[in-house]
């Protein structure tokens, strides 16, 4: 008990680290314009769009090696890689050389998802997996929660750089800790051989997943990138405050996410999941729509904190549906799907700004319409399928309850 425990700690550190130094570059975006200037909604998306797939790319092959390697040493590796790009994004000069640095930085990003989620999915079953997913989880979203705020607030005060620079030491110091948190508690890989019909078996086994997956990838991505700008352009809050507001909402989404175990026990994990997506996609809708500021944010920080619960939902049928050994395989293609359908919602979002936003305040909401359609786009899709979920743990397939 006391081991999994110590995994459970060393595994939510590396989340947290790992999601706060991806999450800085969104959190001072509006002080990012103004360094580098010609930054508008469609370098906005290119920006964060260019990282995602690069984080997609290689998690894909990081999730396949990971099959055979013990993640307690394999992700290690990724956290120290991105630390140190985090650390070279410090010495940008203008929005090109910002751009590259972040896409490369964003190969160490590649390995938690894969690696990490995986690492979980190992190490424990039963109600311990939905509470331990909800746990880890819960540290991702605190990490998203103090990258933006504190990018926001230091960017402000200190300048561009300081962000960059805390996130990388935060993440070399993670390394340190979480290597002496799973010291003697290794999780061995599976020895099995592994052909191409393993993996196409797993894309199989996890195929229901994969849209929900893209859509909250998207929905997130939107929202993180753009929520600063629309409350900034849209209703004139300063950079700091703007950033603080989207925090907020990570915030009672990361509170949430650690009920998550006692929420699926109450009402079922499927039902949970479809209630979020039909939440996240009103309070985006409203973001979108509604000129006034508090109604936005008070929808935000309430139906709109509901896309959290969707990622431990997501998370364990994945696990459930994928086999053991092959687990950092089956994670890193959901989560390429997931990072992919980000990319291109983050984009797409910034491209539908440019062209039909007539003034600073529609470009941003814009964005926030096109996330709430993908978000109400989730909730039918999942109540149009209502599929039966494969459980390579048990003998049989576990049915999904009916709504």
């Amino acid at each position: 008990m006391v081991g999994e425990r110590r995994i459970l700690l060393a595994n939510s550190i590396y989340h947290l680290t790992n999601d706060g130094a991806v999450t800085a570059l969104a959190g001072q975006i509006i002080v990012l314009q103004g360094v580098f200037g010609g930054i508008g909604p469609a370098e906005v998306g290119l920006l964060g769009g260019t990282g995602l797939v690069v984080t997609a790319i290689f998690q894909i092959l990081f999730g396949i090696m990971s099959d055979r390697r013990d993640p307690s040493r394999f992700l290690p590796i990724g956290i120290a890689i991105l630390g140190i790009g985090s650390l070279a994004a410090s010495l940008s000069w203008n929005f090109w050389s910002l751009l590259v640095i972040v896409a490369l930085s964003r190969i160490g990003a590649s390995f938690y998802h894969p690696v990490g989620i995986s690492w979980i999915g190992r190490e424990f079953e039963g109600p311990a997996l939905d509470h331990s997913m909800g746990f880890q989880s819960a540290f991702g979203d605190a990490g998203v929660i103090l990258g933006i705020a504190s990018s926001a607030v230091l960017a402000v005060a200190l300048g561009w750089q300081s962000p960059f620079l805390l996130w990388g030491g935060i993440n070399l110091a993670a390394v340190a800790v979480g290597l002496s948190a799973s010291r003697g508690r290794s999780s061995p890989p599976h020895l099995a051989t592994r052909s191409i019909s393993d993996y196409v078996g797993v894309l199989r086994d996890v195929r229901r997943w994969l849209l929900p997956l893209a859509l909250v990838g998207a929905v997130f991505n939107i929202v993180a990138f753009f929520g600063p700008l629309l409350l900034h352009s849209k209703f004139g809050l300063e950079a700091n405050v703007a950033g603080i507001a989207v925090a907020l909402w990570i915030l009672v989404g990361t509170v949430a996410t650690f009920f998550f175990g006692r929420l699926s026990a109450r009402f079922g994990r499927y039902r949970a999941l479809v209630a979020s997506f039909a939440a996240l996609g009103v309070a985006t809708l409203v973001g979108g729509i509604i000129g006034n500021v508090w109604t936005v944010l008070v929808v935000m920080w309430t139906l709109g904190s509901a896309l959290f619960l969707t990622y431990p939902a997501l998370f364990s049928f994945v696990s459930e549906s994928s086999h053991r050994r092959l687990q950092g395989a089956a994670f890193g293609l959901v989560f390429g799907f997931q990072l992919v359908g980000g990319a291109i919602g983050v984009y797409l979002a910034g491209v539908l700004a440019n062209a039909f936003g007539s003034d600073a305040a529609t470009q941003t909401s814009i964005p926030f319409l096109f996330a709430g359609l993908l978000g109400l786009a989730g909730f039918i899709a999942l109540l149009a399928g209502r599929p039966r979920v494969a459980n390579a743990r048990k003998a049989g397939p576990s049915p999904i309850p009916p709504l």
